[in-house]
């Protein structure tokens, strides 16, 4: 068995797994898949980013999302005081904040789409800071390697062999992949959970501005 590390050795890993050495034209549509499952399964701090990159307007209350986000860790709104933004479902939200009611420093958020919105409307400019999960880069031949291979090479193999097993109607291989995979997610995202208080206790608190 060879290191798991490049775009290459994975996908010969998954030829020789396989026993087949006719599949090279398919190889990538199965890594391809594994990255969506990835996308949807992982939850881990190597997935995690930090986006600075909009200032708000005022007047405006919706911002593109960057580009790779999954799902929201916190929003602040880096006015004077610091204020760090509470979710709203957005059938509350455009309930209180609809079509931009109300300017000032915004308290509340929602995501519909691609979209971020803000409640109230800003009322000046200010960076919005984004902490997110974000989906890894794909691999390719351009990029041969990211963090989810580096940290987690077993959960690129059994998910692209999961997805392999349809393809060539080999079923009964399916759940033997399917549940190797399953508590390889399991098992990082719970690692990451204990990761990042590492041991702490946690402290509750209003939403408040500092």
């Amino acid at each position: 068995i060879m290191a798991l590390d490049t775009y290459a050795n994975l996908k010969t890993e998954i030829a020789n797994y396989l026993n087949r050495t006719d599949l090279t034209s398919y190889l990538d549509t199965f890594i391809d898949l594994a990255e969506a499952r990835h996308a949807r399964d992982l939850r881990v701090r190597e997935m995690e980013s930090v986006d600075t990159s909009i200032t708000t307007v005022a007047g405006t209350q919706s911002y593109d999302l960057p580009t790779g986000y999954l799902e929201m860790r916190y929003a602040t709104w880096q006015s004077n005081p610091y204020t760090f933004l509470a979710y709203m479902s957005p059938s509350d939200f455009f309930r209180v904040y609809n079509a931009g009611v109300g300017s000032g420093s915004p308290g509340y958020y929602t995501i519909v789409g691609s979209k971020i919105y803000l409640g109230k409307q800003p009322d000046a400019a200010n960076v919005l800071e984004l902490g997110f999960f974000k989906r890894p880069t794909a691999l390719s031949s351009s990029n041969t390697t990211n963090d989810i291979l580096t940290y987690f090479p077993d959960l690129y193999l059994y998910a692209s062999l999961a997805e392999s097993e349809p393809f060539l109607m080999n079923d009964e291989r399916l759940p033997v992949w399917a549940g190797l995979y399953k508590e390889g997610v399991n098992s990082a995202n719970n690692s990451a959970s204990q990761g990042r208080t590492s041991g702490a206790p946690l402290n509750m608190s209003a939403r408040m501005v500092v």
